[in-house]
């Protein structure tokens, strides 16, 4: 599937809601690439592309309303009482993406990177170690509050 072709379910989305999805992004959500082990002493790894918006679960209409615009992702609530919405997977983040791309203003060096990245993924261009190198590169442009999963805990491997 080609990803030059923005066209989707979000092409008829208001573009002000949009630009206020964008802003949340900006404050209060994530634009993550991960490396999860497939199985529990495999060495292989599958990578993810992930939209987090993050809301205090007594204003989770909010996030609903998120969620409905966008089509897409999966809502879940966490013990701390924040609630998230999680969007997943390579065609769905990058078409999010580029409809919010026009409006964000801080997290526009992840979502170039995550661009940038996401059709080499689909292709399978890449190899763990560069994945790994791209996984550090969006580290280092996203904030930590904790770093409880560095990717320095995760053995790379070479292999496809």
């Amino acid at each position: 599937k080609s990803m030059g072709n923005t066209v989707g379910r979000l092409s008829k989305a208001n573009p002000l809601d949009l630009a206020y999805i964008a802003g949340f992004l900006d404050g209060d959500g994530s634009i993550m690439l991960q490396m999860h082990r497939r199985k529990a002493g495999e060495e292989t790894f599958r990578v993810k592309t992930v939209i987090c918006f993050y809301q205090d679960s007594r204003h989770i209409d909010k996030i609903k309303w998120i969620k409905e615009v966008l089509d897409c992702g999966y809502i879940y609530t966490r013990r701390d009482h924040i609630s998230e919405l999680r969007i997943e997977g390579f065609q769905r983040v990058f078409e999010v993406l580029v409809n919010l791309k026009p409006y964000l203003r801080f997290k526009k060096k992840q979502v170039n990177l995550m661009l940038k990245i996401i059709p080499k993924l689909q292709q399978k261009m890449l190899f763990k170690q560069n994945t790994a190198i791209w996984i550090k590169k969006m580290q280092s442009y996203n904030y930590f509050s904790s770093q409880r999963n560095a990717l320095e805990d995760v053995p790379v491997t070479t292999d496809i």
